[in-house]
């Protein structure tokens, strides 16, 4: 097992759960600030969103290199 692509996978899993606490904080502003004409947050949140797949995705497969290799 390479503990160093564990460890990378790790760091990859940490800011994905960390980009999804962030983009539901957008997200409840984002919602809140439509009913007052502005689609600043909620834009910037529905941009951050394909992100936390990106990062969960490249975690899982540092994780699973490093257990399968």
């Amino acid at each position: 097992m390479d503990k160093q692509k564990l460890i990378k996978g790790a760091i990859w899993i940490s800011v994905s759960a960390l980009t999804i606490m962030i983009d539901a904080g957008l997200f409840y502003i984002g919602f809140n600030n439509v009913e007052r004409g502005s689609y600043t947050i909620i834009t910037i949140a529905f941009l951050l969103f394909p992100f936390i797949f990106l990062f969960a995705f490249k975690g899982i497969k540092n994780i699973l290199g490093a257990i399968f290799y």
